[in-house]
C-alpha cells in the first residue's frame, strides 16, 4: 500500500526534484500550488521507489494526479493495488504522459473537460511587449493608467516584502464581504510565498504610488521554459494596475518562453479578462472516470438517487448489460439491454434510455437505440417513462400495447442477471403501457409481464 502524507514546507527539495520536467506545462505540477493550496484541497503525496504519487479531495472527491515516473503502467497498477478499484478516478492534463495515457486506457476510462480549470498559457513576448492590434486597450489601459498616476515597478525582494504584506491585508479588509475558505487558504499561501521565496525560487514585482504597494504578482517556474504566475493583486482603486504590473513583470521573465496565468475558476469576468490576453495555449485538464462510472452518472441524474440499493444492484450485476453511444470520446447517452425471452423467441427489454444533460436535443438516444436495433436481431420491449415518450418510440418504429403483471402462455420471461433483479424488485401494478419493436413486423399485441422492473 502507498503512504500517503501532506505537503509540507519540509518537502519542497525533495518533490521539487521529481515534479521538475521540460515537458511538463501544468500549473498542478508546480510545487508552489500544491504546498500552498495543501489545506485546501488536502494535497498529499507517496513515493513509492522511482514513483511520485500525488493525490487531492480528501476520501469523498479523492482524485489522483497521473504517476510521475518512467512507466506509466506501474503506476497506475499501483493505484489499482492501493484504491481496490479497477479504474481509480484520476486527474489528467494534456502534455507529458497524455498521449501515453490515452494509448494504454483510453477504452477503459472516459476524459471529462474541466473547463473551469484550463490553463491559461501565454508568449513570454506577447506580455512583455503588447504589441499589434490585438492589445490595442492595453497598451490604452497602461497610458490612462501612466498619466493619471505616478507609479514604479519593482521587483519582490526581502527588503520591500513588509510593504506587499501591508497591501495584501488592505486587498483583503476592502473584500472582507466575500471572504471565503477559498480567499483563506489564498491569503495563508501569501504569507508562506513571501516567507520562502528562495526555497520556492518565487519571483515578484509590485507598484508603487507614492510610497504605497498598490498592486503586486508572486510567481515561480514551472521549468526552464515556462514561468508560472500564482498571485496576483492591485487595490479596488486600482484597478487599472493589473494591466501595469501584468506587463512590467512580464517584461522580467525574458528568460522563459512562456507565462502560464493558470486558471479562471469559472468565474465569468475572470475568464473574459484572460482571454482577452489572447492565450497562445488552452491547456485542457480532465477528470478521467471509468465508463461504468460516469454510465451511473448519467442514470443518476435522470432517474436515481445516488447509492440505491437497486441502482447498485443494476449497475453491479447487470453493467455487461449496459450500451451506450460516445461522440468524440464522450459517452453521450445510455440505456440497458437486459435479456430476455418471449416465448421461444429471444427479446431485450429496454431499460433507463437517457442522455447526459449537457447533450440532450441532439437526437443521441435515437441514435443509440437504432444501433441496438441493427445489432439485435430481437425483439424489444420497453415501458416509457411517461405517456409524452410514447410517440418519441413510434418514430423509431415500437408499438404501444397495454402489458399486464400476470403469468400467461405469452409472457416476458427474465434471463440471467436480470431475471434476478426483476425478482427482487417486481411491481405489481395491473395493467400498464409498454413498447415492443419487432425486426419481422409482428403483431404482439397481449404480451404480459410476470413482472416488471421499478
Amino acid at each position: 500500500m502507498l503512504e500517503f502524507k501532506p505537503i509540507k514546507i519540509e518537502d519542497v527539495e525533495l518533490l521539487k526534484k521529481r515534479l521538475f520536467s521540460p515537458a511538463r506545462f501544468s500549473c498542478e505540477t508546480n510545487i508552489v500550488n500544491l504546498l500552498v493550496w495543501q489545506q485546501m484541497y488536502d494535497n498529499m503525496y507517496a513515493i513509492d521507489g522511482d514513483m511520485l504519487f500525488i493525490k487531492s479531495g480528501g476520501v469523498e472527491e479523492e482524485t489522483y494526479r497521473l504517476p510521475f515516473g518512467e512507466n506509466l503502467e506501474k503506476g497506475i497498477n499501483k493505484l489499482r493495488e492501493h484504491t481496490g478499484k479497477d479504474y481509480p478516478p484520476l486527474w489528467v492534463q494534456q502534455g507529458e504522459r497524455f498521449i501515453d495515457f490515452k494509448l494504454k486506457f483510453g477504452d477503459d476510462y472516459e476524459l471529462i473537460p474541466q473547463r473551469d480549470a484550463f490553463d491559461y498559457i501565454y508568449l513570454q513576448e506577447d506580455l512583455a511587449t503588447l504589441n499589434g492590434k490585438k492589445y490595442h486597450s492595453k497598451r490604452n489601459h497602461i497610458s490612462a493608467f501612466s498619466k493619471q498616476y505616478s507609479w514604479e515597478f519593482r521587483k519582490i525582494t526581502k527588503d520591500n516584502i513588509p510593504d506587499v504584506l501591508e497591501c495584501a491585508q488592505e486587498w483583503y479588509k476592502q473584500n472582507d464581504e466575500r471572504f471565503d475558505e477559498y480567499m483563506q487558504c489564498e491569503k495563508n499561501g501569501i504569507m508562506l510565498i513571501l516567507e520562502n521565496m528562495d526555497l520556492l525560487d518565487v519571483k515578484g514585482g509590485a507598484i508603487y504610488i507614492d510610497g504605497k504597494v498598490v498592486a503586486f504578482t508572486l510567481g515561480s517556474p514551472i521549468n526552464r521554459e515556462i514561468f508560472d504566475i500564482h498571485i496576483e493583486k492591485a487595490l479596488p482603486e486600482y484597478a487599472t494596475a493589473y494591466t501595469v504590473i501584468n506587463n512590467e513583470f512580464a517584461k522580467t521573465l525574458g528568460d522563459y518562453k512562456y507565462i502560464n496565468r493558470e486558471d479562471d475558476l469559472g468565474l465569468e469576468g475572470l475568464r473574459k479578462a484572460k482571454l482577452s490576453y489572447k492565450p497562445n495555449i488552452l491547456l485542457k485538464k480532465f477528470l478521467a472516470v471509468s465508463k461504468k462510472e460516469r454510465c451511473k452518472q448519467i442514470y443518476n441524474a435522470s432517474f436515481g438517487e445516488e447509492d440505491s440499493a437497486f441502482e447498485n444492484e443494476l449497475f453491479e450485476k447487470c453493467y455487461k448489460y449496459c450500451k451506450y453511444l460516445e461522440k468524440d470520446g464522450r459517452i453521450v447517452s445510455i440505456c440497458f439491454a437486459l435479456p430476455c425471452k418471449i416465448g421461444e423467441r429471444n427479446a431485450k427489454y429496454i431499460f433507463a434510455v437517457t442522455t447526459a444533460k449537457e447533450f440532450r436535443d441532439k437526437g443521441y438516444a435515437k441514435e443509440l437505440l437504432e444501433q441496438i436495433k441493427v445489432e439485435n436481431d430481437a425483439l424489444l420491449i420497453l415501458r416509457p417513462v411517461n405517456e409524452g415518450l410514447i410517440d418519441f418510440y413510434k418514430q423509431l418504429g415500437f408499438l404501444e400495447f397495454t402489458a399486464k403483471n400476470q403469468i400467461s402462455e405469452f409472457v416476458v420471461e427474465p434471463l440471467a442477471e436480470y431475471a434476478e433483479l426483476a425478482q427482487k424488485y417486481k411491481e405489481n401494478e395491473g395493467e400498464y403501457t409498454a413498447m415492443y419493436y419487432s425486426p419481422n413486423h409482428e403483431n404482439l399485441n397481449g404480451i404480459n409481464f410476470s413482472h416488471s422492473m421499478p
